[in-house]
């Protein structure tokens, strides 16, 4: 009960500053979209994604490994050990990245018109780098608050210093870029604070546990390279073959549409998985040190059920609504792309609500089964591009990326059976899905009396609110008696936290 807790706790508290995030990034994209070309946004969007590649080639291992085996050390009492070959391995990471800078920078003439951005992009790689190894160590420790926090200053500082350098310096993407840069960089001391990494570096330091610390990450980490650079594949490869085969406007406009998905569904998935992960792998040991297999089954099973509850209906409000969707977040050169929304939209989901059926391979560390499983969807992505995009252009790429997307969750379904089977409620799923679609049905009658698309969108959102909530109610998907009692107790709470805070300002 206390996962299922915390879980919600925690989804509420990162949900918050993802949230804000989110209408910032699609508010951002909106300005951006109204500002530049689609062509020069679109070239921005190579050198982003490409830096979060290389982002991702690096840190990804670390991050994983945080998320793994801090739960250990600290149940032994060795946090401080932690703490100090893990401020040495980022230490020596960091001068790695810069010293293959400097080799790469011998070659960076051949980049052509990206040639400008290379400077840029290896800051904006040393930045994130950081900041994402710190965010690791708060999420392991449950710190939630304090990486709410972090993630909210640092999106308000990112749209705000990027909208200033474009306005006020040079109106140019690659002042979102600098903007991005300068926000993480204002936050690395704090953040370091934060998760007290310097405090508990002890100064026996010895070099064969380092060793032993850094081959432990680096084997269990490894292949989870390979997973997330295969991921990063399936988010790379339809930009750079859109690039080659037909243009970097078209990147540009599937881009933008790509980053509302990105945004809407960001709202939901980023709090959910960031919660679910350190209760799951917090959680997957019983007393004795041995996987607790039930317990994992049923936390996975229970939080796939939670997020296709929430992200299902958001699916089929996309669906009817992309079109005004774009028209009210994009520019007008973007607008055409719309159509790529629900598709992409639709792939996302899917996979998404595999992160929480592929944890049972992380559990047993079967991360090498995890990678065969995205190697092969990335190939499937290469083979679909290269078919698609030359006949149907964005639209291509969006249906090779929605395919491929699929194809991982169905690996991972299939064969979960050998380790922790990731069970779904079909009978829930049925109900969801019968209750977004009537939702939906009625939604779309309204469409035809409201002529505003901003007021469509406010209003449609909540009568398909209320329908679905009201359907799944009759069909028992909810319970009202468990959702009353929640509400009763939360009111309770607060009454009495208002008390307390009344009788010690009186006194």
């Amino acid at each position: 009960m206390s996962s299922v807790k915390n879980f919600g706790r925690d989804t509420i508290i990162y949900g918050i500053a993802v949230i804000i995030s989110a209408f910032l990034g699609a508010f951002s994209v909106s300005i951006y979209t109204r500002i530049f070309a689609a062509k020069d946004y679109g070239e921005y969007n190579l050198v982003l994604s490409t830096s979060l590649f290389i982002t991702t080639l690096f840190s990804q291992w670390i991050q994983q490994s945080i998320q793994r085996y801090r739960p250990e050390y600290k149940k032994n009492g060795k946090v401080n050990e932690f703490n100090t070959n893990l401020y040495i391995l980022t230490i020596v990471t960091v001068f790695i990245i810069i010293g293959l800078s400097c080799l790469a920078s011998l070659f960076k003439y051949k980049l052509g018109a990206y040639n400008n951005y290379y400077w840029a992009s290896v800051c904006l790689i040393l930045a994130q780098f950081i900041f994402l190894i710190l965010s690791s160590l708060l999420q392991s420790d449950f710190k939630s608050k304090n990486y709410k926090n972090f993630v909210l200053i640092n999106s308000i500082l990112k749209f705000v210093l990027s909208v200033l350098l474009i306005f006020l310096f040079y109106k140019h993407p690659i002042s979102i870029i600098y903007g991005t840069i300068l926000a993480q960089l204002v936050l690395i001391i704090p953040m370091i604070r934060s998760t007290e990494m310097l405090s508990n570096v002890t100064n026996n330091f010895r070099f064969d546990d380092f060793l032993f610390f850094a081959k432990k990450f680096f084997l269990y980490g490894f292949p989870m390279i390979g997973w997330f650079l295969g991921n990063s594949i399936l988010n790379l490869t339809d930009r750079y073959m859109l690039a080659i085969l037909r243009s970097s406007k078209e990147v540009g406009i599937y881009s933008a549409n790509f980053s509302i998905v990105s945004a809407s569904l960001g709202l939901l998935t980023t709090p959910l998985l960031s919660a679910a992960h350190p209760i799951i792998m917090n959680g997957a040991y019983d007393r004795n040190n041995k996987i607790d297999v039930p317990k994992v089954k049923h936390l996975i099973s229970l939080f796939s059920k939670i997020y296709l509850l929430i992200t299902l209906p958001l699916f089929i409000f996309v669906f009817l609504f992309h079109k005004e969707i774009a028209t009210i977040f994009l520019g007008v050169e973007y607008r055409k792309g719309s159509i790529i929304i629900p598709i992409l939209f639709f792939g996302i989901l899917v996979w998404n609500v595999s992160m929480f059926g592929h944890k049972g391979f992380e559990v047993y560390e079967k991360t090498k089964i995890m990678l065969l499983f995205i190697l092969f969807s990335a190939v499937i992505n290469i083979a679909l591009n290269y078919l698609l995009i030359p006949i149907y252009g964005y639209n291509g790429a969006s249906i090779a990326t929605m395919i491929s997307m699929i194809s991982y969750s169905m690996l991972v379904y299939i064969f979960s059976y050998k380790f922790i089977k990731w069970e779904l409620d079909f009978k829930s799923l049925i109900k969801v899905i019968f209750s977004g679609l009537v939702a939906g049905f009625f939604v779309y009658l309204l469409k035809d009396f409201v002529k505003s698309y901003i007021v469509q969108l406010i209003s449609g959102a909540i009568l398909g609110l209320l329908i679905y909530i009201l359907i799944l109610l009759l069909m028992k998907e909810i319970d009202y008696k468990t959702v009353k009692k929640l509400i009763i107790n939360r009111l309770k709470k607060q009454l009495l936290n208002e008390r307390v805070a009344k009788r010690i300002t009186n006194a």
